[in-house]
């Protein structure tokens, strides 16, 4: 009777720690998958409104004084760049790129369809976007027409 008592509770511990091997290999996998999920999604940055300002850039890429179109605050990256331009825009937009070191290299021309990042000079980091009304009664943008404009083209990038 010892015998089999004792075989009976060896064949319950086998199976014990067969199901937390098991277990352990089905948790290992599960936090595996989950970080390789994680790191191929790249989180988008939507640039906002708010991101502009009244004024423009010349054709090398330095500000000028003027108040017929807006401008990015800041230069954005070039990682994962893209623009999509509404339907029924009133505007166009420029995109004018910067090295590491901040050198303007080229612009695009005026686009007035969605830009899908294949056309980023090599060497390009960041990037400044200039959005120009193209049916504005007066010629100029005026703060209150700054949340209208950039609403008509949206631009994300990697962040």
């Amino acid at each position: 009777m010892a015998k089999s008592a004792l075989s009976k509770h060896k064949a319950s511990d086998m199976v014990k720690w067969v199901i937390v091997f098991l277990l352990i290999i089905g948790l290992v996998a599960t936090t595996v998958t989950l970080f390789v999920k994680l790191d191929r999604q790249t989180t988008v940055t939507e640039i906002g409104a708010e991101q502009y300002i009244i004024g423009t850039l010349g054709d090398s890429g330095e500000k000028t004084d003027g108040d017929t179109s807006i401008v990015t605050r800041n230069a954005v990256t070039t990682d994962g760049l893209k623009v999509e331009i509404a339907d029924d825009a009133t505007v166009t937009y420029t995109l004018y790129f910067y090295g590491a070191k901040d050198e303007f290299i080229s612009k695009t021309e005026s686009l007035s369809k969605d830009f899908d990042g294949s056309a980023i000079p090599e060497n390009a980091e960041t990037a400044k976007i200039v959005i120009t009304p193209t049916a504005d009664d007066d010629g100029k943008v005026d703060l209150t027409e700054v949340l209208g404009y950039a609403g008509q083209v949206t631009v994300t990038v990697n962040r």
